[in-house]
């Protein structure tokens, strides 16, 4: 008898993937602000925290099974089946409430087909069989060339030393020993090395790699080496979120050999705020690489390129250039097969729109919390954004997503905090006199704020 599911609940994520934190802890997922007990083999549980006043709460996992179905992770699958909207995602129910398409959306969609395969696999309990496990989400430590604004020492290493100059920060001690574990004794040395995935590879359709910067990790180009030579790359799709500092020949020549590979460009800014946003990039390096993709995808059909912007009170104002620069990419290399009269594919670059992430965290840089007369400007700015995409070109399949821009408003006008701004403002000097930069260079509008 086919299982049913809740569509406003299910997550497919939860239920046929594997996910790691970049300390080797496992999560429900990417997006998922909550972690188990659990920690990959290799890493170094005695030096977490917590684990002096509770040893036997966090241990080693050996094996996948053991992670997959943790307690805590049968707990949040049995909800979601039974309707309920738990807790450790409320990051995704949030966004949707407010009228932006989450993670948790978009995964189902890009899965739909595969939901009843995975049910299948799934108890009443929430426990799930191994061969559910199709998906690896896998953070490869905190190690990252940039330290973006809107970072933290979990996800970059670079912000170790600059974080305790912030005085309105979320960073506690836990935060510093376990971003220092990530970057100097990552969990998948050992995994790559003793093949700890191996068991689940056969069923494996999609590695989702995460950073830090995944492609500054040169230890997993190897592992896919090792995937290539035992037979199962063809059936493989890697994605990425990388920042597009750095594409290095070596890894255009591994993917290659893999069905297919689906890259993710964080790109908050354009020009010069993008060093100031996401710094120290430099814009003209990133075009270089966006170039090399695009010169790949003449002769590699399985490359498709898309752009996420992690949207904040830094670049809310320059959402109109960042959309104009997804749109000419994806005029000038889009490309569609049209072999199968009756299943165009597209590849190269993939989105005229770019997809939202929302900040969160640090709440004091979320949009809300602009000045009022600032947040006036901005909705009109998106109204008048939303009304010339949709008298554009934008191909008719994407439309749909043009609610997305207008959405923005229900963001942007939430109840504001004059606290949390005054952080902000706070925070930004600190970041800046320790960078050396000027925020009213970069963004105009804050210069009366200051």
């Amino acid at each position: 008898m086919q299982k049913k599911y809740n569509k406003d609940t299910y997550c497919h994520s939860a239920m046929h993937s594997f996910s790691l934190h970049s300390n080797g802890r496992t999560r429900p997922c990417c997006v998922s602000k909550v972690h188990t007990s659990k920690f990959m083999p290799g890493t170094d549980v005695q030096r977490y925290p917590a684990y002096s006043s509770n040893p036997d709460h966090y241990q080693v996992a050996n094996n996948i099974e053991e992670f997959v179905n943790d307690d805590s992770l049968k707990q949040i699958r049995k909800q979601m089946l039974n309707g309920e909207k738990p807790d450790a995602c409320k990051e995704c129910f949030n966004l949707e409430e407010k009228g932006i398409k989450s993670f948790r959306q978009l995964h189902n969609d890009d899965h739909i087909e595969d939901i009843d395969t995975t049910l299948e696999n799934i108890n009443q309990d929430g426990s799930i069989d191994i061969k559910a496990i199709n998906y690896l989400d896998v953070t490869l430590g905190n190690v990252c060339n940039l330290k973006c604004r809107t970072c933290n020492p979990w996800a970059s290493h670079s912000w170790l030393d600059e974080a305790p100059t912030v005085p309105h920060n979320e960073f506690t001690k836990t935060t510093y020993i376990v971003s220092k574990m990530s970057s100097q004794n990552p969990w998948f040395l050992q995994a790559f090395e003793t093949g700890f995935f191996n068991e689940v590879l056969p069923n494996i359709s999609t590695i989702n790699f995460l950073g830090g910067e995944p492609l500054v990790v040169k230890e997993h180009y190897a592992w896919l080496e090792k995937i290539v030579e035992m037979g199962y790359a063809k059936n493989i799709t890697l994605q990425y979120n990388s920042n597009g500092t750095t594409i290095p020949k070596k890894i255009l020549d591994v993917w290659k050999s893999f069905k297919q590979i689906v890259l993710s460009l964080s790109i908050d800014a354009v020009d010069e705020l993008a060093y100031y946003v996401r710094h120290p990039s430099k814009w003209h390096v990133i075009q270089r690489n966006v170039g090399k993709l695009a010169i790949y995808t003449r002769t590699n059909s399985n490359l498709s390129v898309q752009t996420h912007v992690t949207l904040s009170s830094l670049n809310i104002h320059a959402l109109p250039k960042i959309i104009a620069w997804c749109g000419q990419n994806y005029k000038t290399w889009n490309h569609i097969d049209k072999s199968d009269n009756n299943n165009w594919r597209h590849h190269g670059y993939e989105n005229f729109l770019p997809h939202f992430n929302i900040v969160e965290r640090p709440y004091n840089m979320h949009m809300c919390h602009i000045p009022d007369n600032v947040k006036s400007d901005l909705c009109k700015m998106l109204d008048d954004l939303y009304t010339s995409l949709k008298n554009s070109s934008i191909p008719e399949w994407e439309k749909h997503s043009l609610e997305n821009i207008l959405n923005l408003k229900n963001i942007i006008n939430q109840p504001r905090s004059e606290k949390e701004w005054n952080n902000f403002l706070d925070n930004t000097k600190a970041s800046d006199k320790f960078r050396n930069v000027n925020i009213t260079d970069y963004v105009p509008w804050i210069k009366e704020c200051m």
